[in-house]
């Protein structure tokens, strides 16, 4: 009686693992053989083709025969245009050039000698838009405002301007109200000598604690003038009021001061009610009109 099969018996047959192992181990031989012969066969292939090639390179080309509609013609191998030497040689020679002049740019932006050649005296683009030329800086403009790079704004007007008339100020070299005061060119101070005195700096800028004519506030420009005359005014429109006396508008004098009663501001009266003064920053010394009523007159002492 048949018994229910276990294990490697199944139905009454016994599976020898072996020889199935045997089965399997040489069917894997013949496939790997023909497989490699097939890879051997391929390369026999490739190697004749090879030689064929080879020998039909190097057999000569008979000349063409007319009557024969069958020859050779060897073909010209074409070279396409970017593998020419020229090409190449041109390519490397634009990108070597190119990354030249990239390392080299900053160290000429910068060099000095170059920026001479170059007729700029400074690299602030404030200081070049401060002029239709660009050219009529100092030493002491490129010295005034001060470049530094990863830093850029826009150039105002006014800044520009300011900055001009600070390095003329700065860089004036006539004479001062000291030395007008140990040598005065006039020994007479009468009107008409003061005002032509005071009209000689009209169009002069308008400086904070300016005292020449590179540039004068309304103290300095007054203590000027009347420095030419050996008188030594204090630079300030307090001391200036204490210097003389007052008097009655109707009284007045061309050659007298005009002083604002709030001791913000002075001047010299012209007459007419007009007066000489330097107004205030961005302006210039000017003729003008009396333009408030708030005013006392003072006339010098000259004992």
């Amino acid at each position: 009686m048949a018994t229910k099969g276990t294990g490697r018996h199944r139905s009454n047959v016994e599976i020898n693992v072996l020889d199935s192992f045997e089965l399997r181990s040489r069917r894997s031989i013949r496939e790997a053989e023909k497989a490699r012969l097939s890879r051997a066969a391929r390369r026999a292939e490739k190697k004749q083709a090879k030689l064929l090639r080879e020998l039909a390179a190097k057999q000569p080309i008979a000349p063409a025969d007319p009557n024969k509609s069958n020859f050779l013609v060897r073909a010209n191998r074409r070279i396409p245009f970017y593998a020419k030497r020229g090409f190449r040689n041109l390519i490397t020679m634009s990108v070597a050039s190119g990354m030249f002049a990239t390392f080299a740019l900053p160290a000429y932006a910068y060099d000095p000698d170059i920026a001479a050649m170059s007729r700029f005296t400074t690299t602030d683009a404030q200081a070049l838009a401060s002029a239709s030329d660009t050219q009529n800086l100092t030493v002491a403009a490129v010295n005034t405002v001060k470049f530094s790079r990863g830093d850029y704004k826009n150039a105002d007007a006014d800044e520009i301007a300011r900055q001009e008339t600070l390095n003329r100020y700065r860089t004036f070299s006539g004479p001062t109200a000291e030395e007008y005061l140990a040598n005065p060119p006039y020994s007479k101070l009468d009107g008409a000598t003061i005002l032509k005195v005071a009209a000689k700096y009209v169009g002069t800028p308008y400086v904070f604690g300016g005292s020449t004519p590179g540039g004068f506030d309304c103290s300095g420009y007054v203590a000027y003038v009347f420095a030419q005359f050996g008188m030594a005014l204090p630079h300030s429109v307090h001391g200036q009021n204490r210097m003389g006396i007052f008097i009655k508008a109707e009284d007045a004098m061309p050659g007298d001061l005009v002083v604002f009663d709030d001791l913000s501001h002075d001047g010299i009266y012209a007459g007419n009610g007009n007066f000489y003064h330097s107004p205030r920053p961005g302006d210039t010394v000017k003729l003008a009109p009396i333009f408030t009523s708030n005013i006392h007159f003072v006339r010098l002492n000259t004992n």
